[in-house]
């Protein structure tokens, strides 16, 4: 108990930082969206899953919009181990750790989806509803079986793992060039605030040489 409320003591400090908030969101977004990309691919796509009736491309923004919710509390535990590991390993370190990490708990995810957001689910239903009934992808349904959830699970952390990996290195890489950029921008802004604080005092001085030479004429 004690280790777990000193952890959450730093999980807290850690997001009093805005740079915090902007890692955990893109490192969220990138995984989601975007090795959720891939992983729609393999699953949907190469493997088969029994999804809702509807196109790729709203399947996928389903699954990953659903995986963006359940998954970025998780992460936000995640970023700050990270963190405090690349200050003993580097960059490499923060990398391996999150991807490895978020692979892990992204296993039973093949499974969890057919309860959440398999066919015939009210989740399925809904989105049915709203984009739309897709005749060859229920034509391609049709050709799905029932596959064991274990070895689904394994397939996911294996084909995840270095999907992950990549989303994990462009997130660090987005943050650091984002933090990099506003750096750069509110330097730029101090040394233009300096120079209109010269020119103004420049200009103040100035009149007061020409005020003095008037009166002393």
């Amino acid at each position: 108990m004690n280790a777990l409320a000193t952890w959450a003591g730093v999980v807290r400090q850690f997001y009093r930082h805005p740079v915090a908030w902007v890692a955990l969101l893109v490192s969220s977004a990138l995984l989601t969206f975007g090795g959720g990309a891939v992983m729609f691919w393999f699953h949907a796509i190469v493997r088969g899953e029994q999804g809702p009736a509807i196109a790729d491309a709203h399947h996928w923004l389903l699954d990953s919009s659903l995986g963006f919710v359940a998954l970025t509390p998780v992460l936000a535990a995640i970023v700050p181990l990270g963190v405090w590991l690349a200050g003993r390993g580097g960059q490499r370190a923060y990398v391996g750790a999150v991807a490895t990490l978020f692979t892990l708990t992204t296993g039973p995810g093949p499974f969890l989806h057919n309860i959440v957001a398999g066919a015939g689910t009210p989740v399925a239903r809904l989105a049915t509803a709203l984009f739309g009934h897709d005749r060859q992808v229920a034509a391609r349904n049709m050709h799905v079986h029932d596959r064991s959830p274990l070895a689904e699970g394994l397939l996911q952390i294996l084909v995840g793992f270095p999907v992950y990996l990549a989303c994990t290195w462009l997130a660090l890489q987005a943050v650091r060039w984002s933090v990099g950029r506003a750096r750069r921008g509110s330097r730029t802004r101090d040394r233009l605030d300096g120079a209109a604080v010269a020119g103004v005092v420049t200009s103040r001085s100035a009149r007061l040489q020409r005020s003095a030479s008037a009166s002393r004429t």
